[in-house]
């Protein structure tokens, strides 16, 4: 949904594919769609193409409008309680990921499970998306249960601090890897060694719970940095690429009428190198 907020003037983005060598253009309905990727099987065994469908739309509406008055107002630190459906769309973002489905149906098979391909689909999204999206209903019942109500990566969003990046000319970039985790956090940092450090960089191998950040790029000059620190922490729009292009598992964008290298948006060719490597090493060890 952020997509059409990275697009060029003629509406389309230049994409830089993370799974293999490939730039190409493309338009935002065709970037990342996967035809009957969020299909699933009814109890009684029929297929359904529209139930996540319509379910995801209505939070991604809703998270829309919360993102349009964010980004015109000139707020520089949010509360999140003014910004409820923000959090979810992260979850959601991450839960419903072409890389972590991808991720399941691997495990899935590799311990055995058959069935045809909607069959394993509608597992993974029954334990993944379906429940971000109970739990978002849920949460909008003031008397609801609250483990009915709870799910973990909004709990960690809305337990740190969010500050608002701005920039006075578009330089930022929008990848697959919607919140993009990074780092560890100082009080977990022993617990990590040179190598896991510089893997939890591209959000490998730490939990959320103990990660040091996330960021959020809302525009191409509006972005937000979700940490635990009290104080607001400044990031330029070059450290928020990088982090941005590291989260990526499919694909990173830009609109189709920038060019690099353009020293503004960092070293994104020489990242986005690095970041390809990472996506081979993931996928060697899955």
């Amino acid at each position: 949904m952020l997509l059409r907020n990275f697009t060029g003037s003629g509406g389309s983005l230049r994409v830089f594919a993370i799974d293999r060598d490939a730039t190409y253009t493309s338009k935002t309905l065709r970037l990342g769609h996967v035809r009957g990727g969020h299909a699933r099987l009814r109890p009684d065994g029929s297929p359904d193409r529209e139930f996540f469908e319509h379910w995801m739309s209505d939070l991604e509406g809703a998270a829309a409008n919360e993102i349009a008055a964010l980004v015109s107002s000139s707020q520089r630190t949010i509360d999140l309680d003014d910004y409820p459906t923000l959090p979810w769309l992260a979850s959601l973002q991450h839960n419903r990921s072409r890389a972590l489905m991808g991720y399941l149906k691997s495990r899935l098979e590799a311990e055995g499970m058959t069935g045809t391909e909607l069959e394993i689909q509608t597992a993974i999204l029954d334990v993944t998306a379906r429940q971000v999206l109970g739990a978002w209903e849920a949460s909008k019942e003031a008397n609801g249960d609250p483990k009915d109500r709870w799910d973990s990566m909004v709990g960690i969003l809305t337990r740190l601090r969010c500050d608002v990046m701005r920039y006075e000319e578009p330089r930022l970039l929008i990848s697959d890897g919607f919140a993009a985790q990074y780092g560890v956090a100082p009080k977990h940092a022993d617990k990590y060694d040179s190598t896991g450090k510089n893997w939890a960089k591209h959000g490998i191998g730490v939990p959320q719970h103990q990660a040091a950040a996330f960021t959020i790029p809302l525009t191409t000059q509006v972005a937000l940095h979700f940490h635990d620190g009290r104080q607001r922490k400044y990031l330029s729009a070059q450290q928020i690429n990088q982090r941005t292009i590291y989260a990526a598992r499919s694909f990173v964008a830009m609109p189709s009428d920038w060019t690099l290298p353009h020293d503004p948006l960092g070293d994104v060719a020489g990242w986005i190198q690095t970041q390809r490597f990472v996506r081979s090493m993931i996928a060697k060890n899955a």
